[in-house]
Order: C-alpha cells, then structure tokens, then sequence
C-alpha cells in the first residue's frame, strides 16, 4: 500500500498496482485503489483511478470510478468519469456520468435504462 495526496496536507492511503503488474482475481481494499497495470477480476474500493498505461477487466464496485485508460466489463458507482478506452458491451450504471470518450471504430452508442435528466455541458465542444 502506497499514499498519495489528494489535495489536502496528509498523504491519504492508497493501495497501487504498478505499471507492468497482471493481476487476476478478487481485489477488494478499504483504501482507493489506483491502477497503473493491469486488473481482470471483480474489485470492490471506496475509489478506483484507471491512469492512462491501466487496464482494468471486471466488475467494478466503488463510491467513485474515473478511467482515463482502458476497462472492460461492469461498472457501478454514484460517479463515473470516462475519459479512456471504453470495451464494446461495457455496462455502466452510475447517478452521475462524465464523458470524453472517442470512437476509433464508427459512432459510440449509448442505451439509457432508465428516464435520465441531460444538462447542458458548461466545457464548449472542441474546435468551436
């Protein structure tokens, strides 16, 4: 377990899967998680950070999720924030989305199970 600091003046616990770790199976921690490596299986933390070299496979059960690298799989969180490599037939089921996410591949389709309320984004669409 690692720590880093999240804007405040003491290092807040953090558990770390290195860039150029496999791990497979079960993860669960009482402290977030920041994965840097790779992850197949279910984790379950208070917050889990996908940096841009991550990779994360599985469900993924949190308070927060923010992913600017790859995940495939189910996630379920009250905030997600998607900015990465999104695997075809991800489930996401979140109170709050963010998106930034790009097709490489034709258009990205999104299916709403239930009623949703779309607020007006105060970031300007690029290039205009």
């Amino acid at each position: 377990m690692a720590e880093f600091t999240h804007g405040e003046s003491h290092p807040e616990p953090a558990t770390i899967v290195q860039d150029g770790t496999d791990f497979r199976g079960d993860f669960i921690s009482k402290c977030p998680i920041i994965v840097n490596g790779r992850i197949q299986g279910d984790v379950k933390a208070p917050t889990v950070t996908v940096t841009n070299s991550g990779v994360l496979q599985g469900k993924v059960e949190a308070k927060t999720i923010a992913c600017r690298g790859s995940v495939s799989g189910v996630l379920e969180a009250d905030s997600i924030e998607l900015s990465g490599d999104i695997a075809q037939n991800t489930i996401v089921r979140a109170q709050r989305l963010s998106l930034n996410i790009e097709s490489t591949s034709g258009r990205i389709e999104l299916a709403f199970g239930r009623a949703v309320t779309i607020r007006e984004s105060k970031v300007p669409p690029a290039g205009g």
